[in-house]
């Protein structure tokens, strides 16, 4: 093993993310004791971790105070953690991605995609912030340095894969002033402690090396790019064109607003970025406000509303005024990419919206008449009132157990699929949900998350409590302090309000009596852990031991959940590969497959062959396989040696075979310990020397320990040479293993943290007890 650093090293840090290891919400611990006593509201001691998108070894963190030198996070010994940047500006990759991707949701992007390149590395290394139809437009954040020829290789890279690239440098990359001799100007982003975060500006370079500093707020996007204040205001000498000065637009929350009697008006001009638009004006009314008269622009292509219908702005849309209107025009102009029609003729949300009397003979709307195709979805199933109804009831169960629950979770107890509902819909019947605001009333949306995501505000949850009346530009720290003050009081109010008797609330229920932070990916990975040890003593397990082993109680799953967990065990399944969930049965079963076997088969696409042509044979040779690999009778590579690597072995001592096994027992306890470890480890494992392994031996025994993947992760990637770098024939690991492969050296590194930050979740549980190994058979 890469011998650690000292057992008494405390590792001081600044910064820290929360939710979990592999999170991407940094936290900035302040200098202050004051500043720290308010930093720790709502907190306890074991909320921060020190990240692995930081660079960090994942393990928690505990913020120290003290009155005569710096307040600061410290591991907790014994430290293995070989993090290198530890100061303020540590986490500023991730604050630059968390504003980014909020800076684009009020521009009206909702699903940006935000990868970080390197992270840990000096300075951060590179962020990628994808986003538009496709995702086919990139904001590039430089952090680190790049030469300059690999950075000309870089744009040349991205420029064959996206419409539109737009370039930011960090202070450090060096590369400010070569954009600058491209494109006239360079866009620079920076971070600056302010309170309890760090908050993010952007600056406008130009080839006098003057540099014009604003908040990221304070911009906007064009098919250029990042337009700061400056470039609208003072654009170089002999740059581009002057851009159109910035008109004043305020943000509006997805479906706050409701409009009828809207008639089209003559000549409609296009859009700010050209895009062709028609003009209306209509009664409007924004929920707990007035009607007025205003004027609404919606895309060219979008059916035309019909007059006597009720209308909800659930897309992205702005409000302008209308600077030159004469005293008896609207002074108000709406800019909204699409609005959906109520079945209904009135809301009660919007009581002053009286819609005219549908024309006689006229046939009635139908949502495929006058819902536009981009923006509006299939009704829901159970009709809004009844799935709101049954959100909050789910919501409540939710807080009882004291739990989160996965959106994806929510929906399908609504007989919907997430698919069915836009990111717009899913804002404004989350607000729905808790609408009105009253004081003493929870939000109970607070309890809602994506699938897979870290226990952390849901990206979308600033919008919904700006369609609860709360600020639409609220920072990110006050974001993450609205979310737990309100989780607290949703706990706080279903534990002193007696039990309704209600259906299972689901996963989330399940996952809610559990351990803090347990997730469906780590609760999956415990499944398999405790099925290998089944595998191993040639058992089968009830399904309900199999849950009262994680402490779940079997009432609080679903048949459906049950199927898509013990799918999610054995994904990703091919042909032929073992399947451990063959190993569940139901209770009082008679011998043979489990009545939701064949639901698993289907969910993980299994088709009938000539040697399994039924469920029964298919569930027969599953387990026959289970347990060959219990008993490690079956080895790895399906394929015989080579004849050199039958005389190797001979000479060692050995079989391929002995040290594939001891090798992968060898990483699965490194990755419980979570620390990478190199060959001195494993050969000694093996009994062996490192010298008796060449470079195409360690390849082959690591291709053979990840072949297939029995966890669904790559214990390879914990295997670390020298200077805790990478083995140089990673990539080819990868290429034998049929992934993705012949990447980049920054690409390589950062699907490596990738692999390793999963191997080390997978593992993480307790280890298990000598009781496990008794199941019933």
């Amino acid at each position: 093993m890469v011998s650690p650093t000292s057992e008494e090293d405390t590792r001081k840090v600044q910064t820290a993310v929360i939710g979990q290891a592999e999170s991407d919400r940094p936290v900035f611990l302040p200098y202050d004791h004051d500043d720290f006593d308010r930093f720790m509201r709502g907190r306890t001691r074991d909320d921060f971790y020190c990240g692995v998108l930081l660079g960090g070894c994942g393990k928690k963190l505990t913020p120290k105070r003290y009155t005569g030198k710096k307040c600061h996070f410290a591991h907790r010994p014994p430290v293995h953690c070989r993090r290198t940047e530890t100061g303020e500006a540590s986490a500023d990759h991730l604050y630059i991605g968390q504003a980014l991707r909020r800076w684009l949701l009020r521009q009206g992007y909702q699903d940006a995609e935000v990868t970080y390149l390197g992270p840990g590395s000096v300075h951060g290394g590179a962020i990628e912030v994808r986003f538009g139809q496709g995702r086919s437009r990139l904001i590039r954040v430089q952090l680190a340095r790049l030469s300059l020829q690999e950075w000309q290789e870089m744009r040349e890279h991205l420029a064959d894969r996206h419409t539109h690239i737009h370039w930011a440098y960090g202070p450090y990359c060096g590369l400010s002033h070569n954009e600058v001799d491209a494109a006239g100007h360079a866009i620079r982003i920076s971070c600056r402690t302010e309170g309890e975060t760090r908050e993010v500006y952007i600056g406008t370079q130009y080839s006098d090396n003057s540099l014009a500093w604003s908040a990221l707020t304070e911009c906007r996007l064009s098919n250029e790019g990042i337009i700061t204040p400056r470039l609208n205001a003072e654009p170089p000498v002999g740059s581009t064109p002057p851009l159109a000065p910035t008109l004043v637009a305020f943000p509006l929350a997805p479906g706050t607003i409701a409009f009828t009697a809207a008639t089209e008006l003559p000549a409609p001009h296009p859009d700010s970025d050209g895009t062709p638009v028609r003009l209306y004006e209509a009664d409007l009314q924004p929920i707990g406000s007035a009607v007025v008269r205003a004027r609404i622009t919606l895309p060219h292509a979008h059916p035309a509303p019909p007059p006597y219908q009720l209308h909800v702005i659930y897309s992205s849309a702005h409000l302008l005024p209308l600077t030159e209107a004469a005293p008896s025009e609207p002074a108000w102009l709406i800019r909204a990419d699409g609005a959906s029609p109520l079945p209904q003729q009135t809301d009660s949300r919007w009581p002053d919206l009286c819609p005219a009397s549908q024309p006689s003979g006229s046939p009635p709307p139908t949502p495929t008449t006058t819902e536009p195709p981009t923006s509006t979805l299939p009704r829901l199933p159970l009709g809004e009132a009844e799935t709101l109804r049954v959100f909050r009831s789910k919501l409540e169960l939710v807080a009882r157990a004291r739990g989160i629950v996965n959106w994806e979770t929510l929906v399908s107890h609504a007989g919907a699929i997430p698919a069915d509902i836009t990111p717009e819909e899913r804002v404004r019947l989350l607000i729905a949900v808790d609408h009105p605001r009253v004081d003493g009333k929870p939000v109970l949306s607070a309890l809602v998350k994506p699938a897979l995501a870290p226990d952390a505000p849901a990206p979308y949850f600033a919008d919904v409590l700006a369609g609860l009346g709360w600020r639409s530009d609220l920072s990110e720290a006050k974001v993450v302090e609205i979310w737990e003050r309100e989780r607290r009081n949703a706990y706080a109010l279903a534990e002193s309000t007696p039990a309704r008797q209600q259906p299972s609330a689901g996963l989330s229920e399940a996952k809610a009596g559990t351990s803090p932070g347990l997730n469906e990916v780590r609760l999956v990975a415990r499944f398999r852990e405790h099925l290998e040890l089944v595998a191993k003593g040639h058992g089968i397990i009830k399904w309900s031991t199999l849950l009262k082993k994680q402490h779940i109680s079997p009432s609080t799953l679903s048949d459906e959940d049950r199927v898509r967990l013990l799918a999610a065990v054995d994904r990703s399944y091919v042909p032929g590969r073992r399947m451990l969930s063959a190993l569940v049965k139901a209770d009082g079963q008679t011998p043979g497959p489990a009545p939701f076997f064949g639901d698993v088969l289907t969910e993980l696409g299994w088709t009938p062959d000539a040697a399994t042509p039924t469920v029964e044979a298919a569930w027969r040779a599953a387990v026959d396989r289970a347990y060959a690999r219990g008993a490690q009778a079956v080895t790895v590579a399906p394929t015989a040696p080579a004849e050199e690597d039958r005389v190797r072995w001979g000479k060692l001592g050995t079989t391929k075979a002995a040290v594939v096994v001891a090798v992968r027992r060898a990483l699965i306890n490194a990755a419980r310990r979570q620390v990478c470890v190199g060959w001195h480890t494993l050969a000694a494992a093996a009994g062996l020397k490192p010298t008796d392994l060449t470079d195409r031996a360690r390849e082959a025994i690591l291709v053979s320990v990840d072949s297939p993947p029995t966890y669904g992760v790559l214990l390879s990637s914990l295997v670390v040479a020298s200077e805790h770098t990478p083995v140089p024939y990673f990539d080819a690991i990868l290429k034998r293993l049929g992934r993705p492969h012949g990447l980049r050296p920054i690409e390589l590194g950062q699907l490596r943290k990738t692999e390793q930050a999963r191997a080390f979740a997978a593992y993480s549980a307790a280890a298990v007890t000598a009781d496990d190994l008794k199941e019933e058979t």
